[in-house]
Parts: structure tokens; C-alpha cells; sequence
């Protein structure tokens, strides 16, 4: 019996572009109108006047200027910044990558744990939240998810346990988003706010974040135990020793990213500082495991590669929200859903805007995107409705980290499946449970950021 032939999704970029489209032939059909706006020198801050909504004389965008209007967008600062942010960091952390270190230690933390095999597993998630909070590398799941699947065989669990102790722990650091560039700095900056400003209390959440998905992933590997030899698999795996060149690499990384840490946290660093701590980190890291300078260039401008998609993504939903703007459209689209929101009791106002980006995560997935679509309406919004405009990113970051690999378009989820032989139907039973624990503790930390005033 023949399959039946697979429906292939569009690329990414296509759907942006039908975005792009709909928003040029929204500015004919939604009035325009817009907020008085006053800037804050305290805060540094372009703040909205809430109350002052007026309608404007229409001003559409006409659909065939959709590429000039691309080509603008990339020259905005905000967006050029945020794009070079993306290629410099993600080029030093090839780097750092392509070293091994990171690799040889995740590997090599097995043998600690004989006797007590479970305990591996916070152990992994921890370890791989680091690609998420630092740099939102959420790719980072298809490159170990067969490491975590012969982990997991060591310890006499299933292969979905593996999956999950990777791809969980790279989105519990996601959506953490200490230093994330692609979904907290890009809020962050539509928001205008300094860069990884407020990271006390992303520092809170991680902990959080990881204690729920272990406990979770560790309550069922208990149920899936496998009856298989664990020192016969072990000895299969790659234990080598990490020499002295990898030790160091790996203090020189820790090292670096606790100055970073301080930096933004006591020294009120800017986005050039934390640009170029990135890359210091990289190239340090990379000197230090033996690579020559060479090499060091290979790998960054490899890593810089992988980048492009995302850094364009970036470009085309700029290019969405400079044609709502310029159409005069934006404001509108903010009063209307500031009035439903108003509706909700003061205290589920915020908890309302982090569920709607829960649900709209299922049909955009990209953490960039999302946020170059929605911040310019959260933004607004947040000062509209007298909330601060941390406590919307924060919001707005949760609601997009939660759910982030429940999507059947997620492009890391299917890869993830596609390496790991496990079907959407299988991932999705399995973590279906997870996602409703994810969005009652989602939901209590929202209200708990607005009642602390975050």
C-alpha cells in the first residue's frame, strides 16, 4: 500500500512574505490612527500617551513597494543592530562549538553518575540550557540529540527520555532568555529597553524552568526503564580524557561569561560591550583549544552562515511592521486590542498578553519573528494599560518559550524527530502534560513580575 504523498509547508520566508502582503492590503481596509507620544529622558524611553488615540487621514502602502519598504527596514538602526548581533555571536559560538569541549564534558559526566543514573538527566538539562540562554541557540538540539539518545541508553531509559533531556533542556534556557538575543534582545530593543536589562529575575526562572522539565522527564524514565547492560553501552561511548587545552577552554568559557554576567548586571553594559564579549569569548576560547587563526575565521564565518536565515527573518518582519507604521495602521491595531484586554480584572491584564503568545506560538515559531510582530503592539499596549514594559517582554518571552516545541511547523522539532526516529503523535502525548504544567507555572510567574512591579 502506497503512503500518501506528505503535504510539504511553504518556507519560512514565503509565509513572511504573505504576511508582508496582507499588511499592505490591511492599511486600505483598517483605519488609520495614532497616540500622542512623549519622550521619557529619565528612562530613556519614547512612552505612549494612554488615552490620547485619534484617528488620522488613511495613508495605505501600495503592494508593489513592499521591496523598497524590505530594504528600509534593514537599514533601520534597530534592526541592523540586531541583525549584527545575531551574525557576530552566532560566528563566536561556532567557535566555541567546533572546539569539542562542551561535547567531551557532557559525555563524559555519565560515569559520575553510576549507581544514581537518573540524576543525569537535571544534570544534561542544565547543561544544555546554556545554548539557550546565552545565545537562543535552539539548533543546537538536532547537533545532540544522538548524544542524549546513547545517554540514555547507558542509563536503561527510553529514547524519548534522551530527545527530551535535550531539546527540553536547550528551551528551558530559551525560554529563560538570560542573554537570548533572538526573543529577549529583540523585544528588549523594540521595547527600548537596555539589552538584557532586568536578568535577576531570568536568572530565577532558569532554576525553575529546570527543576519542573527534570522532575518531569525524570518521573517518566522511571515508568520506561529498559533492561540493558549500563557499563556494555557506556564503554561504547566516547570517554576520553578532556586534556589540558579543553580544561582550559572550558574555564576560559565559564570565565567569560560570568564577566558578561556582571557586565550587564553591575556595570550597565551596552550592546557594543556585550557584542564584543561575545566575540572575545569565541576567539579566546577558540586560541586556547589550539586552533589557529585561520581556523578561527573558518568557523566563525560557518557560524555566521547558519545565522543568515534567522538574521533575515528579522529583515522581513521589520519589513511587516515598518508598512503597519508607516500606514498609520499600528496604533490602531493597538487600541483595539488594548480595549480587550482593559476588559480583563488589572491583575490578569499581563497574564492575558503572555496566553496570547502562548497560543500564537503554534503558527509562528520563530522567537525573532515573533517578536519583531508583536513587541511593536505589546509595547504600546503595556504602557497603555500602565504596565511596565520588562513585565511585557517578560511575558511576551515566556509565552514564547512554553510552547515553543509543541508546533507541528516547528523547524527544530521536526528536526529533532527526523534524527531521533520518534513521531509528532509519540512527542506530542508525551509532552502534552508538560506544556499545561509549563503554562500554570508560565502564568504564575507573570502575575508574580506584576505584582513586584518588574
Amino acid at each position: 500500500m502506497e503512503k500518501p504523498p506528505q503535504i510539504k509547508l511553504p518556507h519560512t520566508f514565503v509565509f513572511l512574505f504573505i504576511l508582508v502582503l496582507l499588511s499592505c492590503l490591511m492599511t486600505y481596509i483598517i483605519p488609520a490612527g495614532s497616540f500622542e507620544r512623549v519622550f521619557d529622558e529619565k528612562a530613556g524611553q519614547t512612552l505612549l500617551v494612554p488615552g490620547s488615540y485619534s484617528y488620522m487621514e488613511q495613508s495605505p502602502v501600495a503592494p508593489w513597494l513592499i521591496f523598497h519598504k524590505f530594504y528600509e527596514a534593514l537599514c533601520l538602526p534597530k534592526t541592523a543592530s540586531l541583525m549584527w548581533l545575531i551574525l557576530i555571536t552566532g560566528g563566536s559560538f561556532e567557535i566555541i562549538m567546533g572546539t569539542g569541549c562542551l561535547t567531551k564534558l557532557c559525555a563524559r559526566s555519565l560515569r559520575i553518575f553510576h549507581g544514581g543514573e537518573l540524576w543525569i538527566i537535571p544534570i544534561f538539562i542544565s547543561l544544555f540550557s546554556v545554548f539557550g540562554f546565552t545565545m537562543g541557540l535552539t539548533t543546537a538540539s538536532v547537533i545532540f540529540v544522538p548524544l542524549g539518545i546513547a545517554a540514555a541508553h547507558a542509563l536503561g531509559i527510553d529514547r524519548m527520555s534522551g530527545l527530551a533531556m535535550i531539546t527540553l533542556g536547550v528551551n528551558a534556557g530559551f525560554t529563560a532568555g538570560v542573554f537570548n538575543p533572538f526573543s529577549v534582545g529583540v523585544a528588549q530593543t523594540i521595547a527600548e529597553l537596555p539589552l538584557f536589562s532586568g536578568a535577576w529575575l531570568r536568572w530565577l526562572t532558569l532554576p525553575v524552568l529546570i527543576v519542573v522539565t527534570s522532575a518531569y522527564i525524570m518521573s517518566y524514565a522511571k515508568k520506561n526503564r529498559l533492561s540493558m547492560g549500563y557499563e556494555k553501552t557506556l564503554s561504547e561511548m566516547d570517554q576520553s580524557p578532556i586534556n589540558h587545552s579543553e580544561k582550559f577552554s572550558l574555564i576560559l568559557f565559564s570565565t567569560g561569561f560570568l564577566i558578561l554576567t556582571m557586565g550587564i548586571s553591575l556595570w550597565g553594559w551596552k550592546t557594543a560591550d556585550i557584542v564584543v564579549a561575545f566575540l572575545v569569548i569565541g576567539v579566546t576560547v577558540g586560541l586556547a583549544a589550539g586552533y589557529k587563526i585561520s581556523n578561527i575565521c573558518d568557523c566563525f564565518i560557518a557560524g555566521s552562515r547558519k545565522m543568515m536565515k534567522g538574521v533575515i527573518v528579522i529583515g522581513i518582519a521589520s519589513t511587516i511592521r515598518l508598512i503597519l507604521t508607516d500606514g498609520g495602521i499600528m496604533d490602531t491595531i493597538t487600541y483595539y486590542l488594548t480595549q480587550r484586554v482593559y476588559q480583563l480584572p488589572p491583575v490578569f491584564q499581563l497574564l492575558g498578553m503572555f496566553l496570547f503568545n502562548a497560543l500564537i506560538n503554534f503558527l509562528i515559531t520563530s522567537g525573532s519573528a515573533k517578536a519583531a510582530l508583536i513587541m511593536p503592539i505589546m509595547t504600546p499596549m503595556a504602557d497603555s494599560l500602565g504596565l511596565s514594559r520588562q513585565a511585557a517582554v517578560y511575558a511576551f518571552q515566556l509565552g514564547d518559550g512554553l510552547t515553543n516545541v509543541a508546533s507541528p511547523i516547528s523547524t527544530t522539532l521536526n528536526g529533532v524527530l527526523a534524527v531521533s526516529e520518534v513521531t509528532y503523535e509519540k512527542w506530542i502525548r508525551f509532552y502534552a502534560p508538560l506544556v499545561g504544567i509549563y503554562l500554570m507555572v508560565g502564568a504564575v510567574l507573570v502575575i508574580f513580575s506584576q505584582l513586584i512591579g518588574y
